[in-house]
């Protein structure tokens, strides 16, 4: 199957109805450009978008979801969410179903295939990431036995809605290949890739250049689809709720390609005004050798991440402890009279020391490796966060 229909199973969300005139970036022009990569030398990077709008007193925020990125996108929209009085949130479930890393998932092909793309490209999956235990999370989508009404009113079902994604897919894969201007897409010898330690930076390049392609693409007849029509007007409703109930500023976070859509409702229909647009990195594609084609880097770096889980709670309880403390040095943390708290290794296995810092927003400390590289900000840094919870 080639990279076109396997994203079309695979980025359900990224499927959006074409708009009329191009997407755009502009802090103030509809339509709106959601996710696009962006190509630098012989690497680039796959971003979505945060996208800023205002009506009276309410901002609301999109946030453009992907199923899968890198930690450091997720760990910026942990942090993004806790500036929202409310954060509507998209997942198919019972009323207020919040996912947790222990849940159980069962037979899922679909879910078996987005761990097994997620695992060669080295990233992460947003319901492993993404914490939705906060009080702000709210959830706006529809639950089981409403998406089946709306099937049902639709003529839908499951099996019609994935054949025509791989049918759009298909037909995606035979206009690139009858336009002569476009890019042809790059071949990957998938076996020679991982041999030669650039299978995961072959891989993240060949799916994130076609991403902003799939975008284009439409479901839905004339009475709109269920996957993304139906679950956009729920959210809506929510949302509507929320701000009959005060809430003032409010964020939704739903897949890139709802949000076409959803934003010409809030435009057009309701009144909002659009004030803000930013990039969000999703995936990185630097080209770097895959960090398992050399096992002993593997090794070094699966224990740094240990050591900075266990200093990443010692940060947290050093903090907690204390009245607006100042944040401390690895050093001072094993080196407490008083009570040490902190009794592992205080230098990565690099031979550099493990940073304490604060978190650009919100009151918890993550702790870092500069990685292998020994230079601070670059791709191979290592962060732990402090433990949320009790």
């Amino acid at each position: 199957m080639q990279p076109s229909a396997i994203l079309c199973a695979f980025f359900t969300p990224l499927m959006v109805l074409g708009a009329q005139e191009p997407p755009s970036d502009a802090p103030n022009k509809v339509p709106s450009d959601f996710a696009r990569f962006v190509a630098v030398g012989d690497g680039g990077h796959f971003d979505t978008a945060i996208t800023t709008y205002k009506k009276g007193p309410v901002e609301l925020v999109l946030f453009a979801a992907v199923h899968i990125a890198d930690q450091a996108c997720y760990a910026t929209l942990n942090d993004r969410f806790t500036t929202c009085d409310a954060l509507l949130y998209e997942l198919v479930g019972p009323a207020d179903y919040r996912p947790t890393k222990d849940r159980e998932e069962g037979f899922n092909p679909l879910s078996m295939l987005q761990h097994g793309i997620k695992n060669s490209m080295e990233l992460t999956f947003q319901l492993d990431e993404i914490d939705y235990s906060p009080a702000n999370f709210v959830h706006a989508d529809m639950t089981p036995e409403e998406f089946q009404d709306s099937m049902d009113e639709r003529g839908e079902t499951i099996l019609s809605i994935m054949l025509n994604m791989m049918m759009s897919g298909m037909k995606l894969q035979q206009e690139q290949a009858e336009n002569p201007d476009a890019t042809p897409p790059p071949q990957l010898d998938l076996v020679k890739a991982f041999r030669s330690g650039e299978g995961r930076h072959q891989l993240r390049m060949v799916f994130a250049s076609q991403l902003e392609a799939i975008e284009t693409l439409a479901v839905g007849g004339e009475k709109g689809s269920t996957l993304l029509e139906g679950r956009n007007e729920k959210c809506l409703q929510v949302l509507q709720r929320e701000m009959e109930a005060g809430k003032r500023k409010l964020g939704i976070y739903y897949g890139a390609a709802h949000l076409p859509h959803m934003e010409r409702r809030l435009v057009e229909d309701l009144g909002f005004q659009k004030t803000g647009h930013e990039w969000l990195v999703a995936w990185d594609c630097t080209k770097r050798p895959d960090a398992k084609y050399d096992r002993a880097l593997v090794k070094l770096r699966q224990q740094c991440k240990s050591e900075l889980q266990t200093l990443a709670a010692a940060a947290r309880a050093f903090r907690r402890a204390q009245d607006a403390p100042a944040v401390p040095t690895v050093r001072e943390l094993a080196a407490e009279r008083d009570q040490r708290w902190y009794t592992g290794p205080v230098q990565d296995p690099w031979g550099r020391d493990y940073v304490v810092r604060k978190r650009p927003t919100g009151l918890r400390w993550e702790v870092m490796s500069a990685g292998q590289d020994g230079a601070a900000g670059t791709a191979d840094d290592l962060v732990a966060q402090e433990p949320r919870g009790k």
